[in-house]
Order: structure tokens, then C-alpha cells, then sequence
């Protein structure tokens, strides 16, 4: 099975990995956490509120529903 991220469709994520293997974005440049839900993300959503920075559609991205 294959699992897709909501984060992908994210214009906030970024493609470098810290270790090559942690996820960062702009709302998490010092890696996403692992506990972080990424399932649970509404768009326009705070994913962390220390920078206020959340979920934002991708242009010529298929829209999220």
C-alpha cells in the first residue's frame, strides 16, 4: 500500500532532509517531529504555532479534499 502525505501537497515543504532521512518544512526547519500527525492537518491549520505556519495547497497540485 501507498501511503501520501498531506505534506507533499504542501507549498511550505521543502525538499532537503536533515541525516537525509528527517523531513523538514517551513513551519519545521529543524525536522518535522515524529510524533507529528500528519494525517490530521486542515488546510490553513497551524502545524506549529511557534512560527503560525500551516497547511497551504500547492499550485497545479490536485486539490485535497
Amino acid at each position: 500500500m501507498i501511503c501520501v502525505i498531506k505534506c507533499a501537497y504542501c507549498k511550505h515543504n521543502r525538499k532537503e532532509k536533515i541525516d537525509n532521512w528527517i523531513p523538514v518544512c517551513d513551519a519545521f526547519p529543524n525536522g518535522i517531529p515524529l510524533d507529528f500527525n500528519y494525517g490530521e492537518i486542515e488546510i490553513g491549520k497551524a502545524c506549529n504555532p511557534d512560527n503560525n505556519i500551516g497547511f497551504t495547497q500547492r499550485e497545479n497540485f490536485p486539490v485535497l479534499e
